[in-house]
C-alpha cells in the first residue's frame, strides 16, 4: 500500500500582516481540511516542520500548539477517546519531505490513518545584521495524507542524500551580542550555484539506483528557492522544460512551502493524470537533497 495526498491548504500572506507561525499554519489548514472528505476528528497526526517559529518554542512540540489552536482531538475525557499525535520535525527545506516519509510509515503500517504535516516559518526574533537576509518567503501549508488501497498510485522512493562538504553554505544560530538575542543567517553568495551541481549530482544517483530517467517522468517539481532557478535546473538536468513546475515567487524562497505549493498547483490545475509520474526534488541546509517519485 502506499500513502497519497488527499488535500493541500494554502496562505500566502501577501500583506505582510501576519506576523505569527501559528495563525499561518491556521489559515493554510483550514482550508486544507475544508478540501477533505475527513473532519479534524479523523485526523491522527499532526506534523510541524517550521523551522522559524512563534518565540522559537523548542519544547514542548510546536506541533501540539497547532493542534491545540485547531482544537484537533485536544481533549478527552477518557482513554478510549479519539487521540492525535503531534511533534516536530526540523530538517530546514526537507523537512516536508521527512514529514511525509515518517507519515507514511505511520500509516502504511496501520498506526494511523490520516496525518496532517503543517509548517508557517516567521522570523519572530531581530534579525543580526551582521549576517545574510532570511531570503524565505512567509507562506502557511498544510497537507493531508491518507492511505490508498492500490499500490499504483502515491509516494512511492524517496531519497536523501547530504553533501557534507558544503555544510556550512547555508546555516542560521542564535547569536548573543550587545546584550540582545538575535538571528544569523550565513549563506553563501553562491548558495544556488551550489544546489543546482548538487542537486544534478543527487538526481544521477537516485536515477542509477532506481534504474530511471527523465523519459520515465511526466512532470518535475523543483525546489522553489527564486525566480529563473527552475529554467536553470532544467537547462542543467535537461529534459522537456513543459515538465518543470514554477511556481516561485519574487520576493523570495518557498522554502518549507516549495512542496504543497507546487503540489498544489498541479491539483488545481489538472496537469496530472492517474497513471503519471513526477519527480519531486528538494534542496536545504546541511547541504542536502532529497529525491522522490510521485504517481498520480
Amino acid at each position: 500500500m502506499r500513502v497519497r495526498v488527499e488535500s493541500i491548504g494554502l496562505f500566502e500572506n501577501k500583506d505582510g500582516l501576519i506576523k505569527s507561525s501559528i495563525e499561518l499554519i491556521r489559515r493554510a489548514a483550514q482550508d486544507c481540511i475544508q478540501k477533505s472528505r475527513y473532519e479534524k476528528k479523523d485526523i491522527c497526526v499532526i506534523i510541524n516542520v517550521s523551522i522559524y517559529r512563534d518565540k522559537f518554542f523548542a519544547e514542548p512540540a510546536f506541533a501540539s500548539f497547532v493542534q491545540n489552536d485547531l482544537q484537533i482531538n485536544h481533549e478527552y475525557k477518557n482513554f478510549f477517546d479519539t487521540k492525535t499525535l503531534s511533534f516536530d520535525i526540523l530538517n530546514g527545506a526537507l523537512g516536508f519531505l521527512n514529514a511525509c516519509q515518517v507519515a507514511g510509515a505511520m500509516i502504511v503500517s496501520g498506526k494511523a490513518k490520516t496525518a496532517l504535516i503543517v509548517s508557517g516559518d516567521v522570523v519572530d526574533l531581530v534579525i543580526n545584521d551582521k549576517g545574510s537576509a532570511p531570503g524565505f518567503r512567509v507562506t502557511g501549508t498544510a497537507m493531508l495524507l491518507d492511505q490508498v488501497p492500490d499500490e499504483e498510485s502515491g509516494f512511492d522512493k524517496i531519497f536523501i542524500k547530504r553533501f557534507d562538504d558544503y555544510m556550512g553554505a547555508n546555516i542560521s544560530y542564535m547569536n548573543y551580542d550587545n546584550k540582545r538575542l538575535s538571528i544569523l543567517f550565513k549563506k553563501d553568495p553562491n548558495l544556488e550555484i551550489i544546489y543546482l551541481k548538487l542537486i544534478s549530482r543527487a538526481i544521477s544517483e537516485f536515477f542509477y539506483q532506481e534504474n530511471i530517467s527523465l523519459d520515465d517522468l511526466d512532470l518535475i517539481l523543483p525546489p522553489q528557492l527564486s525566480p529563473g532557478f527552475v529554467s536553470k535546473m532544467a537547462d542543467l538536468i535537461g529534459g522537456n522544460r513543459k515538465k518543470f513546475i514554477d511556481v516561485s515567487r519574487e520576493d523570495g524562497d518557498l522554502f518549507n512551502a516549495s512542496l504543497p505549493m507546487a503540489m498544489g498547483y498541479v491539483f488545481d490545475n489538472r496537469l496530472a493524470s492517474p497513471g503519471q509520474k513526477a519527480l519531486i526534488v528538494n534542496a536545504g541546509s546541511g547541504l542536502q537533497v532529497a529525491c522522490a517519485i510521485y504517481n498520480f
